[in-house]
């Protein structure tokens, strides 16, 4: 959804990859990246080259946490 942050997006997006049957993985990737927000994580999955929905969600982890340790400060995102 536009605007929703990236823990919202992993949250309702990994319950939604476990229903369909068969999908693969290159597919439930592309489509993770396709509506991921926000541009500067996007642009860190696209340049570290993960090409799997697992090293994608492993990132999105990571990216929420230092966001977590970085509120409060100025940082630009």
């Amino acid at each position: 959804m536009k605007g929703e942050d990236l823990k919202e997006y992993v949250m309702r997006f990994k319950p939604e990859d476990i229903l369909i049957s068969d999908l693969q993985d290159e597919v439930a990737y592309a489509a993770f990246l396709n509506r991921v927000d926000p541009r500067r994580f996007k642009l860190s999955l696209v340049e570290s080259k993960a090409i799997t929905l697992i090293d994608a969600l492993r990132r999105a982890q990571d990216f929420i946490q230092v966001i977590k340790i970085c509120v409060g400060y100025d940082f630009i995102w």
